[in-house]
């Protein structure tokens, strides 16, 4: 007996070529049934292949129990960092100061960050930068375009432009942003991309300040982390605003202003928040100090007697920067995604940084170099003209400076003086040849000449105001004065006096509405009498024009 297996397939053998030994060679009695002869192990053989032939594939392995997914990784901290610049006042090419240096300007800023803070530039789209994955929010305090002609002859659309390209999310508003207007504002914003926040303005006027409304924040996303920044403007940018710009506008106190905008940024999922405000920062210490609950890590802005290294108050970073591009302050935010909301902030380091040239420094930002030489192109056409020559520098604030300019404008109108002030002078007088361009420069505020009439005493008032710069006259003791002749001022006498329109509305304390309700009004910039009467002395390098200055 051979074959065991009566199989479908009779091709099956479960035991293979040979049968086990038991079986295969044992003789079978008569009196025994062959069966019984079969030992066990031959009976549970048996059953095994009988049950085999069933099928033509053994049953498979049971599987094993699926494992329990392994846990997700904790999430690891990941740093943002905030990057805020002083007012760039328009500063926009690299120019040397009085002291010597050349401070950088936009593009050698850009080619900084890129390189040294993997900013992202570009304008930004609903507050995201062009680039995936962007880990820096780009910001600024304030007063962008009053500066250099390259700037505010162009009526700030250059600073708004190269701004934008340079990848800035968002201003505070400055008092100066309404210099040109506010029609002008509102295209310069259009142009850069970015929004000027200020929680403190608000409108009280609505059919004076229709279309007015700024925001008093706004909330950036970067990395997952959520960065309210809240703006607060000048008490000046109402104040002391030409006529009509800022019609139907109010400023609320700060406490206020930043209760309210703190606790939307916050209800919008802010983690942490910044102020960017157009007053000096130290200001605003006892406010933000009594207020742990906004979360308030950086505070940044201008306006104190002098720049100043960041200081810490509890948890808050406190920064006056200054103006330009050659400094900025650096705020590093770590965070933890796996923290609830409002806590994810681990930890902040603020640094100001210097941005240096000379070897080893990262090369200037190509695309915005090309844009400076575009609009210096356009510019050139129309103040390029050469118009005098200085063999040294008229510093910013000397009295030579302000002799020049209104001096000027005296001589061009025939006036008996002029008052001006000091801080409409924005930048010294280069030594060397002296263009229609350098005028804006000097004198970048938009401003038109009135002429008023004035008692002698209201004028000694006008004089005696520490803002006051002047023509025609000189102090002769405390609250008085001589005219051109030397003769002291007639107390009722009314002399003819030459101003700029932002002296006569009230600014910087100046009473010439007050004192004359009807003023002559010239039509004129006060740029163009200063750049008529110095082409007109036709000055040299042999005969040059600050030995004409007296």
């Amino acid at each position: 007996m051979r074959e065991v297996c009566y199989s479908r397939d009779r091709s099956v053998n479960p035991f293979g070529d040979r049968m086990p030994p038991e079986f295969d060679s044992k003789p079978v009695f008569r009196a025994m049934k062959p069966w019984r002869r079969a030992s066990g192990v031959l009976a549970l053989s048996l059953v095994g292949a009988l049950t085999g032939c069933d099928d033509k594939k053994p049953n498979p392995e049971p599987a094993p129990a699926p494992s329990a997914p392994a846990p997700a990784p904790a999430p690891q901290p990941t740093t943002v960092t905030v990057l805020v610049t002083g007012s760039v006042n328009g500063q926009l090419a690299p120019a040397p100061t009085e002291e010597g240096t050349t401070p950088p300007g936009a593009a050698q800023l850009l080619g900084w960050w890129e390189a040294k803070e993997k900013h992202c530039p570009g304008p930004l789209k609903d507050g995201q930068a062009p680039c995936e994955n962007a880990s820096t929010l780009a910001l600024t305090i304030g007063d962008a375009w009053n500066g250099p002609a390259l700037s505010s002859f162009l009526y700030g659309e250059s600073t708004a432009t190269v701004m934008g390209r340079m990848g800035y999310a968002a201003s505070a508003l400055g008092n100066h942003e309404l210099d040109f207007g506010r029609e002008q504002f509102q295209k310069n914003q259009q142009l850069g991309g970015f929004p000027f926040l200020a929680a403190n303005l608000k409108v009280k006027d609505a059919a004076l300040a229709k279309g007015w409304e700024l925001p008093g924040f706004k909330v950036f996303e970067r990395q997952g982390l959520k960065v309210g920044v809240v703006g607060l403007t000048s008490p000046k940018t109402v104040s002391t605003a030409m006529a009509g710009r800022a019609e139907g506008l109010e400023i609320i106190p700060d406490e206020q202003a930043l209760t309210q905008a703190v606790a939307e940024a916050q209800k919008a999922g802010a983690d942490t928040v910044v102020v960017l405000a157009d007053e000096c920062p130290s200001d605003l210490k006892t406010v933000v100090g009594a207020h742990k609950e906004w979360k308030v890590s950086l505070v940044a802005g201008g306006r104190c007697p002098q720049p100043t290294e960041t200081s810490k108050d509890g948890d808050t970073t406190y920064v006056s920067l200054g103006k330009g591009f050659g400094k900025y302050l650096r705020a590093s935010y770590t965070f933890d995604p796996s923290k609830p909301e409002g806590e994810q902030v681990t930890a902040v380091e603020a640094t100001l940084v210097d941005v240096t040239g000379g070897e080893g420094a990262p090369a200037a930002n190509a695309d915005i170099t090309q844009q400076l030489a575009d609009f210096q192109q356009r510019l050139d056409k129309v103040l390029g003209e050469e118009i005098g020559f200085v063999k040294k520098a008229l510093p910013a604030d000397s009295k030579q400076l302000g002799a020049w300019v209104a001096g000027a404008i005296q001589k061009q109108l025939d006036t008996d003086g002029v008052v001006l002030n000091r801080k409409g002078f924005r930048a010294g007088l280069p030594a060397g040849k002296v263009t229609k361009g350098s005028v804006y420069s000097v004198l970048p505020f938009e401003n038109s000449l009135l002429v008023v009439e004035l008692k002698g005493e209201d004028l000694a008032r006008q004089l005696a105001n520490p803002e006051a710069v002047f023509s025609g006259f000189t102090p002769a003791g405390k609250g008085k004065f001589k005219d051109a002749k030397g003769k002291p001022v007639d107390p009722k006498k009314e002399y003819k006096i030459a101003t700029v329109e932002y002296l006569y509305f009230g600014g910087d304390g100046f009473e010439f509405e007050k004192l004359d309700p009807e003023p002559g009004e010239t039509g004129m910039s006060w740029q163009t009498p200063v750049i008529d009467w110095t082409k007109a002395q036709a000055s040299t390098e042999a005969k040059p024009l600050d030995k004409v200055i007296k």
